[in-house]
């Protein structure tokens, strides 16, 4: 080869070096930056106070008859695209007395389109049929990932379980913003306190006038033979308001006659059954 052949060469390499390189820049980098804002957008996460209430799910977590395991079930989810859970908690090490351990369930099986998701959770572990339930479950949450176009909305909400009616007992939320004092009910049941993100799209209730949260009380337990009685303090400026109850067995609005103490801002009520409570205030 003489030396201007070798010369020509070496251009030729070095121009299609340079023409990789432009390529590189002008298409596939520009490509991964277009990728990456995508991505960047997807990632958008927002609080669920940002969807309004009527489009919110309504989320009901009632204990079977030995707390072993918990029915979650969420209606109104049509305005989600996809939503996936969390729920957790803290139970008693099995292998260090007097320790606690986080324990818990996902879910991803959700269908938004269906008019009603309900699952059993186990609360323990189960292998083969054989099931070993949790003792001491304490600090429940439940995590919500809800997306729609873009954008994730977020929901955390506590709930926590009681086994209680054998004797006259009160159970408290966490947050001590609802209690119910219940009667003797003759044997033990268990009890999940619960916020329920949303509420069921049933009966005339104005959702723009729902004092939230929205207070679940969820059970097994049937119709009691002395009243309980409810009481809900509410962070509200409200000097008119209004309680009403659902009945799970039948999913009908009551209005019940409440006592209303504006100063301490504290709802209360006598019920005859565990329900769903929502305040209505003007």
């Amino acid at each position: 080869m003489d030396k201007n052949q070798k010369t020509t060469y070496i251009i030729a390499a070095l121009s299609l070096v340079i023409i990789t390189i432009a390529i590189y820049f002008l298409f596939v980098r520009n490509d991964k930056r277009k990728d990456l804002n995508s991505s960047e957008q997807t990632n958008i996460v927002k609080d669920i106070s940002q969807i309004p209430l009527a489009k919110r799910p309504y989320v009901t977590l009632t204990p079977t008859s030995d707390g072993a395991e918990i029915i979650m079930s969420l209606e109104n989810m049509g305005e989600f695209e996809k939503i996936e859970y969390e729920l957790t908690y803290l139970a008693d090490n099995p292998q260090i007395a007097g320790e606690k351990i986080q324990r818990g369930a996902t879910g991803i099986d959700v269908n938004t389109q269906e008019i009603k998701y309900k699952k059993s959770i186990l609360l323990g572990t189960g292998s083969r049929g054989v099931r070993t339930p949790d003792t001491g479950v304490t600090e429940g949450k439940l995590t919500m990932h809800m997306i729609k176009g873009d954008t994730e909305y977020l929901s955390q909400t506590d709930w926590d379980i009681f086994e209680a009616g054998k004797t006259a007992q009160t159970l408290t939320s966490r947050n001590g913003n609802f209690e119910i004092s219940l009667p003797t009910l003759g044997k033990n049941y268990w009890v999940i306190l619960a916020n329920t993100l949303g509420f069921p799209q049933s009966g005339d209730i104005n959702s723009q006038n729902v004092i939230l949260p929205v207070w679940g009380a969820f059970s097994i337990a049937t119709e009691f033979e002395k009243s309980a009685t409810v009481k809900i303090k509410i962070q509200s400026d409200a000097k008119e308001v209004e309680l009403h109850a659902l009945n799970h067995q039948d999913n009908s609005w009551q209005k019940l006659s409440a006592d209303f103490n504006t100063s301490e801002k504290l709802l209360s009520a006598k019920v005859k059954s565990l329900e769903t409570f929502l305040i209505s205030g003007k």
